[in-house]
């Protein structure tokens, strides 16, 4: 679930850079990080990054109890995030107007509601 979770994350930062850059120009690697963290448009992206993290770090916890109740928590805070919806706000509007522009974000779409999905059983 995590590849798949990161390679999402990775062909929407993709497709927002270009678009960031066509508005923008061309930008160096440096210059889109800093946008990424700091730009007001960029921001949508924040609730998928923070629960990538949280779910990383849930699995690292040592106790296997209290690991597995923080790794399904993230995993039911992915699965409401996971839904593009055009007509919505915030991230899920965003999400939705990214699916229309990138085939790759429509890919790792897929590829990772299936895998948290297969993570539930």
């Amino acid at each position: 679930m995590r590849r798949e979770l990161l390679d999402l994350h990775r062909a929407l930062v993709d497709s927002e850079r270009r678009d960031y850059e066509r508005v923008r120009g061309r930008m160096t690697d440096r210059a889109f990080l800093e946008a990424l963290i700091g730009a007001p448009e960029l921001a949508w992206l924040s609730p998928l990054t923070s629960l990538i993290v949280r779910l990383e770090e849930a699995e690292e916890n040592p106790t296997e109890g209290v690991r597995a109740a923080a790794v399904a928590d993230c995993v039911a805070e992915i699965r409401k995030l996971l839904r593009p919806n055009a007509a919505g706000f915030g991230f899920q509007r965003k999400y939705a107007e990214a699916m229309q522009r990138s085939p790759e974000v429509v890919v790792a779409h897929g590829r990772a509601v299936a895998a948290v999905g297969r993570e539930e059983s």
